[in-house]
């Protein structure tokens, strides 16, 4: 399994879960360390006490007979503070071997530092005791030395303290995440925008460096290509007015030829540049600046559909029986589907319709002819700019923008274009949008 699926994807979570990882780490670290150093300094307590202890019991029990000796050890016996046993003593069954890591290291250091201590037992019930076989004034005994002044063990204490240092630092980090994903977050959202060709709004140049420099250079490009569009502007109203204007004289000059043979082939040619010169203003245009107005989608495409009546085309229009008003951009709509429209009629065969339907917070319109379609391997070539699928049509007056028109237009609007053939022959192009913004 790769990392790259296992890791969070966003960097808020990645910042999230590396402070996370790094807090654990550390904290489990300092812990141990004090486990270990509070394990070195109780055994030197405890070697230190029970060095004492044997020292004054041998001072104690010098000089008397073992009878003495044996009455003075049970009249001083005291169960919290260390004491000597005989070494048949019926008590020693109870105890068994070293459990406890505590237990182990104090063994330990009563071997390195004390001299005639050949055996260590450890005793947990009723209450921990640790047993050293010691040599008492050339006998052998057991010491036993309570281990109840040890027994609370500060490491939870220390635990719950890191465990609160810790939930605060990584909240603290939680929000420091936030703040850098935030603007992160926004130029996502603003690149989103302007690849729908949209116009966003300059980022606010906040937060590190690094993602102030980033919000900087996203605005100076969006300066750039504001200027740019505004200079292509220019450039394409330039254009569609001095060429317009010879394009009419030229009309007039035909219309007044008296040679009937050439002059319906010259205006064919003038109403083919013109459709040209049409389709290469709406692709560099898209929509525009036009902004979204609430529309009824029943009337759009009834208008549209008369227009085509009007000129000799007829289309069967499909309406879904409820259709809402929506936002939408009416003007851009009307060119795309008068796109999609002409290019069943062009290449397409009768019988032409038009299906306007709604469901799943999306519009679509579907147009379908009853031509030949389009052959599946070049169904996603059709969408690009200039790709002319048949030879034979490079004198029809298209100019192969028909169709990257309308997906460019349903890419700004953030829906899509599908081509595909229909089951019961022709071609069905389906106009996707999403209607989020609905209007009651």
């Amino acid at each position: 399994m790769r990392w790259s699926r296992v890791l969070p994807q966003t960097i808020f979570w990645r910042l999230t879960w590396l402070t996370a990882g790094a807090l654990i780490i550390s904290v489990s670290f300092v812990i141990a360390l004090f486990a270990y150093q509070r394990q070195q300094m109780v055994a030197a307590a405890i070697t230190e006490q029970v060095s004492e202890v044997l020292a004054d019991l041998e001072d104690q029990l010098d000089g008397m007979t073992p009878v003495e000796q044996a009455e003075w050890l049970a009249a001083t016996r005291r169960p919290y503070t260390p004491y000597l046993i005989a070494i048949d003593n019926p008590e020693v069954r109870k105890a068994g071997p070293l459990l406890s890591a505590q237990s182990r290291e104090v063994a330990a250091t009563l071997r390195r530092k004390l001299a005639g201590v050949s055996e260590i037992r450890e005793v947990r019930r009723p209450k921990r005791q640790l047993w050293v076989k010691v040599d008492m004034l050339g006998q052998p005994r057991w010491l036993v030395v309570p281990l109840g002044r040890f027994k609370m063990d500060a490491s939870w204490t220390l635990a719950a303290s890191a465990a609160m240092f810790a939930l605060v630092a990584l909240t603290v980090a939680a929000l420091f995440a936030w703040r850098i994903n935030r603007p992160l977050r926004e130029l996502r959202q603003a690149a989103a925008q302007l690849g729908r060709g949209e116009q966003p709004a300059p980022l606010p140049e906040t937060g590190p460096l690094e993602v102030k420099e980033l919000s900087a250079s996203f605005n100076r490009m969006l300066s750039d290509l504001d200027a740019n569009e505004r200079e292509r502007g220019v450039m394409l109203a330039g254009i569609s007015h001095d060429l317009r204007t010879p394009l009419a004289r030229l009309k007039l000059g035909v219309e007044m030829m008296r040679d009937d043979s050439l002059q319906g082939g010259m205006q064919e040619d003038i109403e083919d540049i013109e459709r040209i010169l049409g389709q290469f203003i709406d692709f560099a245009r898209g929509s525009g600046s036009e902004s979204p107005v609430v529309s009824d989608p029943a009337d759009l495409a009834r208008n549209l559909v008369a227009r085509y009546h009007r000129s000799g085309c007829a289309i069967e229009l499909d309406l879904a029986d409820e259709l809402p008003l929506l936002a939408l951009r009416p003007l851009a709509l009307s060119r795309a589907l008068s796109n999609l429209i002409d290019n069943a009629c062009r290449y397409g065969s009768p019988p032409l319709s038009l299906c306007v339907a709604y469901h799943d917070a999306q519009l679509c319109f579907s147009v379908r002819d009853h031509g030949p379609g389009i052959p599946p391997q070049q169904l996603e070539m059709a969408l690009k700019p200039f790709q002319r699928l048949d030879c034979a049509r490079r004198a029809d007056g298209g100019s192969g923008l028909g169709l990257a028109i309308v997906e460019r237009i349903a890419r700004q609007h953030g829906g899509q274009l599908k081509l595909s053939n229909h089951p019961d022959g022709g071609l069905l192009a389906e106009l996707s949008l999403p209607a989020c913004q609905q209007q009651t």
